[in-house]
Order: structure tokens, then sequence, then C-alpha cells
């Protein structure tokens, strides 16, 4: 068997982090997982759970912070502690490969640079701003890695146009899922809307992410907002919590809630590690990011629980959500053009269903486990 060295940037359980669990649950035969977590927390217990090793080492992440005195000194000191980690770790195990879960962490490469491995770059995000970290990123994933994987077009085209160079090394693969929960029936579904969402009876439009500035939690709740006066039989659900340190957005969105006096109308639940019964409850998902997303895992996630999807045409979710068939992509930041697409399946029953139908196929289709795996067997075996 060989090792492959996994670092990931968290030990939560959102995007990137879901999407290598499901690699790890599903890991190519020939190859050993091992993971490198700063941080305690939901993914961590899983994978001990699991019986799978992991190696608590700071993985070097780059934020606004590290360009102060304070933040290059932490930098200094994780990265000789991070590499002693590391090597201590490492030194009775071969490593075939080692596989950095984002961008963000550097580790990885700092450790196949000195020790000579070999380094596969799976990029998660998509960077914009500001101009000189965007233009930045793609230099440094190209000088470091053997090989990239990016998990949409839209994150590849992004580092694409500013390091064409980048082409030589790089493939997409979509991130892969399979539903082994069954779907919830009605009476479950009831009580979800009763007991959690504290809406019996109502069609429920949720949002399921991170609570944070560009996950798109204040234009739904301004376009549910004029929604609710015409469906007050409608109800809106936000399933996340912010990220550490960051509570501020949280008490944005409540107080936006109290000045609309929508509290009767509008629940906001904790982030849930046993998600597919909330999926299942929700009959309209919505992902209304004001920025790009570099895929999309939410908008699968709710379309293998046969939920229609209204999300931005942007990023990796133009490539998920197929426009008035499995849903409706909305120009970005435009509340209007988001209002009236829910309001046409709050409307339309029947058509809600059609499209979580199709959507349902799609994602089984085109963003399956075993296309994703696969993948990354052919991509281990290749170094």
């Amino acid at each position: 068997m060989k090792n492959v060295l996994i670092i990931n940037q968290s030990s939560e359980l959102y995007g990137a982090d879901k999407a290598l669990l499901e690699l790890i649950d599903n890991f190519p035969t020939e190859f050993t997982p091992i993971v490198v977590l700063e941080n305690e927390g939901p993914l961590k217990e899983i994978l001990m759970q699991k019986g799978i090793k992991v190696i608590k080492c700071p993985v070097i992440k780059l934020h606004k912070s590290i360009f102060t005195f304070s933040g290059l000194f932490k930098l200094f000191i994780d990265f000789f502690k991070g590499l002693y980690i590391l090597r201590k770790e490492t030194k009775t195990i071969e490593i075939e490969i080692v596989h950095s879960n984002a961008i963000s962490v550097l580790i990885g490469a700092f450790y196949c640079f000195f020790f000579k491995k070999k380094h596969l770059w799976h990029v998660h995000e998509i960077i914009e701003h500001p101009k000189m970290i965007a233009n930045f990123y793609p230099k440094l994933v190209y000088f470091f890695s053997d090989k990239i994987v990016f998990n949409s077009h839209a994150s590849y085209n992004q580092f694409l146009k500013i390091k064409p160079e980048i082409s030589s090394k790089s493939q997409v693969v979509y991130n892969g899922q399979n539903r082994l929960v069954p779907i919830s029936n009605l009476e479950e579904r009831n009580k979800i809307k009763s007991t959690i969402f504290n809406a019996p009876n109502k069609t429920i439009i949720g949002l399921v992410g991170r609570i944070n500035k560009w996950k798109g939690q204040y234009i739904l709740l301004d376009a549910f907002y004029n929604l609710q006066k015409k469906h007050p039989y409608s109800h809106l659900v936000f399933v996340g919590s912010p990220p550490p340190g960051q509570d501020h957005y949280l008490h944005k969105l409540e107080q936006m809630i109290t000045t609309y006096k929508l509290s009767h109308a509008v629940t906001i639940i904790d982030f849930q590690n046993d998600i597919w019964p909330i999926y299942d409850a929700i009959d309209i998902s919505v992902v209304p990011s004001i920025e790009p997303e570099p895929f999309g895992l939410v908008a699968t996630e709710a379309m293998l629980s046969y939920n229609p999807v209204v999300a931005t045409n942007h990023g990796g979710l133009s490539e998920i959500v197929v426009d008035n068939k499995t849903g409706f992509l909305v120009e970005p930041r435009n509340q209007k053009d988001l209002e009236s697409k829910i309001e046409i399946l709050l409307e339309n029953p029947s058509l809600a269903k059609k499209m979580g139908h199709l959507g349902n196929e799609r994602v089984k289709k085109c963003f399956s486990t075993s296309l994703y795996v696969g993948a990354f067997d052919r991509i281990y075996k290749s170094f």
C-alpha cells in the first residue's frame, strides 16, 4: 500500500472538508490516506472513528494577518514546527504523494520542496480580490506542484488566465457524492418542519452554508421580505454557522430579521452534521452566493434530496444547475431576479417537483462518487 499524506485546511464539515471525507470513505484501493489537520473538530472525530491516522500539525494558512509583524513571526514558527512534526511523524512511513486539499495551506508545498516528495495541489477556491493575491496564487501553485486538480472549470479558468502554463499540470475533477441515507418519508419531513423549522405545513425555502459576507444570506432575506407578503405560507430557513471569530455576520442577519418583522417566518439553525433530513424537509433550495462558488457542493446535496435549486449564474454553480431544467440560474446580486425565480417555484409545485427529480438524475450521472474517486485513482497512479 502506498501512503498519501493529505493536508486539509480545517477540521469542520463544509465544502472542501466534505469532498475530502467522500474521497477518504471511498479511497483508491492501492493507497492509504494519512490526514494532517491543525485543529480539533468534527472531521477529525470522524476520521479517528474510521481508523484513519491523523497528524495534528500547523498547516500554514495564508490570511491577511500574516502580513503583520506578529503574523510573520507566527509563520516563521509554524514553518519550522510544521516541518519538524511532519518529518517526525512520517519518519518510519514512506510517503508516496502529498495531497494539499486547499491553496490556502502551504505546509504540504514546503514539505515536498525540502524532502523531495511528489505534490498534488487540489484547488477548491476562486480568488478574484485583492488582485495582488489573485495574481500570486496561480504562480505559487504552479511552482510548488507536480500535478494540479481543480474542482470545476470555473476555478481552473481563473488560474489559467493568470498563468497559462498551468494547463500542462492541470485536470478538472468535479466533487462527487453518493447519498447512502434513504429519503425521509412524509411523516419525518413534517416532523422536522414542525419541531426544528417551527413551520408546520409551510413551503420551506432553504439556504445551507456558512453565514458570511458572500454566501448571500442578506440578499435572500431581502427577496423573501417581498415574497412573504404575497406568499404567507412560505417559510425561510438558514442552516449554518458563522466562521470562528465572525459572529457579527450572524448578528447582522438576526437584526435584519427583527427589523423586517419576520421572526415568525424565518428560522436560523446551526450547522448540522446529519444534514440529509434537513435537505429532505426543504422544498426549494437557494444558493445565492454573491461571489463565485468554486464548485457548489450544497447544490448537489440539495439535488440528491430532490430539491429544485435556484442559484447564481457564476462559478461552479453554472456547471451544476441546468437553467430551466433542474432549477434556475439568476444574475449575481440581482434581488429581483432571485425573487422572481423563487416565486415561480412557489406558485408551481409540480414544476418544482419535476425539476427536483431531474436534478437528482443529473447528480447521479455527472457528479457521482465513482467518477470522483476514479479520477483520483488514475491521478495517484500516474505519479
